[in-house]
C-alpha cells in the first residue's frame, strides 16, 4: 500500500510540474527615442547635373559591374557621373569628401559592399549627406536589406535604396536596366509624406512579462522570437531574477549602458539579470556580467558584431572573484564542464542578441559563424603563472577584479612542443596577416615557465619576444588582401588609418625584402591559463582589449 501511495505521489508530482504555469520576464533592452529627419528634396531634372558615385575599398565588384552602367544611364539625361572612391576607412567620418559633395555635386549614389558593417555605415553616411542638403540613394546587396532597414530606423531617415543581387557581374541585361531605372527614379521622384517627416518618436517599451505558460510553451516562445542562442534556457521568472539581483548592490533600474551593440540600445541592471538567468548564471556572477556589458559597450565592437566575417569575443577574468565564484583556470579551462566559465561566456552572446538587438541574418551576418561565439570566457591562472596577472599589466591592482573583452576569433596554432624554441614555433605561423591585427598567446603554466628560461622574465618580455619573431617581408605584406583592399586605396589619398589600427607609416617606404613585424606591439598579449600537465599553448587572433572593473558592480 505504501508503495502504491509513493508511486501515485511521484506521478502526480510529475504531472503537476508539467502543467505548472510560469511568468517569464522580457529579456529585450529598450530602444531609444529616435529623432526623425526628412530627406533632401529631389532634383527636378538631371539635365547638366553632377552625380558623385561614392565607393568604399571593399566595393570593387559593385563598381566594376555598375559604374559603367550608371554612367550610361545618367548620360541619357545629360548628367555626369563622377567616381569618388573613399580613401578613408568605411566606418570613419570624411568631412572633406562630404564638403566636396555638398559644394560640387547635385546628387550622390553611395555604393555599399558585400559586407554587413559596410552597408550599415553606407546608410549612416548617406543620411549625413541628406541632412547636408544633397539628395541621393544607396546601392546595396539584396541579402543585406534587412540590416539596412534597421539602420534607417536608428538614424530616423528612410534612405532611398536600390538592391542588387550577388554577384553583381552576373546580373542579366534586363534586370540591370530595371536597376538603373530605380537609381534614376531615386534621384528624381518627389518625396513621400513619410520621407518628409520631422520630430521624434519613442519605440514602445517591451512589456515586463513576455509570456505566461508552461515551461515548454515559454521555451518555444523564446526560441521562436530568436531570444536564445539555440540552446535551452533557464526560464527568467520574477523569482529567479529577484534572486539574481541579490548578487549586486546596484538598483534594478540603473542604466549600465546606453550603447549596447549592435543597435546601441539602453540596458538596465535588471535586463542583465534576466539574461544572466537565461544563461544559467548564479547570483554571485552578477558583478562579472555587469562589468562585461560595460566593457563590451565601451569599445567600438559594432562592426565586429555585424561583419560578414565571423568574429567572436573572448572574455578574460582576473582577480579574487575568479576563485570566489568557482571559475576554472586549470585543466580544460577553455572547454566545457565549469558552470561559471560556461554561463558567463554564454551570457555575452545572449546580451548581444537581447540587449543589443542582434539577429542572425539581419545584423549578425557572419558568413560561416564561429563556434567560440557560444561561450568563450576564461579566468587567468594567476596562482601558477610566473608573471604578473594580465589586469595588472592593464593598470589595475592585483587585489582588484576585472573582466577584459577581446574581439577576433581565429585560433591559428596551438599545442606545440618545441625543444629548441617554442616562441618561434607559435610566432612564425601567426605572422600571416589578416584581420583583426592582434595576437593573444594562451600559455599553460609549464609553457610560461619554459618561456622564462628563454629570457622572458616578465609578461612584457614575453610579448616583446613574440612580437619580434612574428615577422614577414614587405613583399608578403603587399601581397595580402588587407594591403590591397585597405592600404593601397588609402595611400592614393595619402591618408592612413587612425591610431586605433596603428599600422606604422614608415613601413610603407621599405624595400620588398625588408623584415617587418606582423602586429602592432600594443595588440600582442600573453595570458596564462590551463593546468600543469604539459607545456601547451594556443595562438588566437584577438585584438582591441577593453578592461572593466568588476568590483564597482558588486
Amino acid at each position: 500500500m505504501v508503495t502504491l501511495i509513493l508511486m501515485f505521489s511521484l506521478i502526480y508530482s510529475r504531472v503537476a510540474t508539467a502543467q505548472a504555469n510560469y511568468k517569464a520576464l522580457n529579456p529585450c533592452a529598450y530602444r531609444p527615442e529616435v529623432k526623425l529627419s526628412p530627406l533632401s528634396p529631389r532634383l527636378p531634372s538631371l539635365d547638366r547635373k553632377v552625380v558623385y558615385i561614392i565607393t568604399t575599398p571593399l566595393g570593387k565588384e559593385l563598381v566594376d559591374s555598375l559604374f559603367p552602367k550608371i554612367q550610361e544611364a545618367l548620360s541619357k539625361y545629360n548628367a555626369k557621373a563622377i567616381l569618388k572612391p573613399r580613401t578613408t576607412p568605411y566606418m570613419s567620418d570624411d568631412r572633406e569628401l562630404w564638403d566636396d559633395c555638398k559644394k560640387n555635386a547635385n546628387a550622390f549614389i553611395y555604393f555599399a559592399a558585400a559586407s554587413n558593417s559596410t552597408t550599415m555605415w553606407t546608410v549612416t553616411w548617406s543620411g549625413k549627406l541628406e541632412k547636408m542638403g544633397v539628395p541621393g540613394a544607396v546601392i546595396i546587396y539584396e541579402t543585406l536589406l534587412d540590416s539596412a532597414q534597421l539602420t534607417y530606423e536608428k538614424i530616423g531617415m528612410p534612405i532611398r535604396t536600390v538592391t542588387v543581387p550577388y554577384p553583381p557581374d552576373k546580373i542579366p541585361d534586363r534586370q540591370m536596366k530595371e536597376i538603373m531605372d530605380k537609381v534614376v527614379n531615386a534621384l528624381l521622384s518627389p518625396l513621400t509624406e513619410t520621407e518628409k517627416k520631422t520630430g521624434s518618436y519613442s519605440p514602445a517599451k517591451p512589456p515586463k512579462i513576455a509570456v505566461e505558460g508552461t515551461s515548454d510553451h515559454i521555451l518555444k516562445y523564446f526560441h521562436d522570437r530568436e531570444w536564445t542562442d539555440g540552446l535551452p534556457i533557464i526560464i527568467p521568472t520574477e523569482e529567479k531574477v529577484a534572486e539574481m539581483l541579490k548578487g549586486t548592490s546596484q538598483k534594478p533600474d540603473k542604466v549600465v549602458t546606453k550603447t549596447m551593440w549592435p543597435e546601441r540600445l539602453e540596458v538596465t541592471v535588471e535586463k542583465v539579470a534576466i539574461n544572466g538567468v537565461m544563461a544559467g548564471c548564479k547570483p554571485e556572477y552578477m558583478p562579472v556580467l555587469l562589468a562585461s556589458v560595460e566593457a563590451f559597450a565601451s569599445w567600438d565592437y559594432e562592426s565586429s558584431v555585424r561583419s560578414t566575417n565571423s568574429f567572436s569575443f573572448m572574455q578574460v577574468v582576473n582577480g579574487p572573484i575568479r576563485n570566489q565564484i568557482g571559475m576554472n583556470s586549470g585543466i580544460f579551462a577553455l572547454g566545457p564542464g565549469n558552470q561559471a566559465n560556461a554561463a558567463i561566456g554564454r551570457a555575452l552572446r545572449l546580451f548581444i542578441i537581447n540587449l543589443g538587438g542582434g539577429r542572425v541574418g539581419v545584423n549578425i551576418m557572419g558568413t560561416q559563424g564561429n563556434v567560440s561565439c557560444y561561450s568563450f570566457c576564461i579566468p587567468e591562472n594567476e596562482e601558477n603563472s610566473p608573471w604578473e596577472p594580465f589586469h595588472v599589466s592593464q593598470g589595475f591592482k592585483k587585489e582588484e577584479s576585472t573582466v577584459t573583452i577581446f574581439s577576433g576569433g581565429w585560433s591559428h596554432v596551438g599545442n606545440y612542443i618545441d625543444e629548441v624554441n617554442p616562441i618561434e614555433a607559435i610566432a612564425l605561423p601567426m605572422a600571416n596577416f589578416e584581420w583583426p591585427n592582434g595576437a593573444v598567446i594562451l600559455l599553460s603554466p609549464p609553457m610560461a615557465k619554459r618561456w622564462v628560461t628563454l629570457g622572458c622574465k616578465s609578461k612584457k618580455d614575453a610579448e616583446q619576444r613574440f612580437w619580434e619573431k612574428a615577422t614577414l617581408t614587405m613583399k608578403q605584406f603587399k601581397a595580402s588582401r588587407y594591403y590591397k583592399s585597405f592600404i593601397e586605396p588609402i595611400l592614393k589619398g595619402k591618408e592612413m588609418y587612425g591610431e586605433k589600427y596603428l599600422w606604422p607609416k614608415e613601413y610603407l617606404d621599405l624595400a620588398d625584402d625588408a623584415i617587418i613585424q606582423a602586429y602592432p606591439r600594443k595588440y600582442v598579449k600573453v595570458i596564462v591559463v590551463g593546468g600543469e600537465t604539459n607545456e601547451m599553448m594556443q595562438g588566437w587572433k584577438m585584438a582591441y582589449p577593453f578592461t572593466a572593473s568588476i568590483d564597482k558592480w558588486r
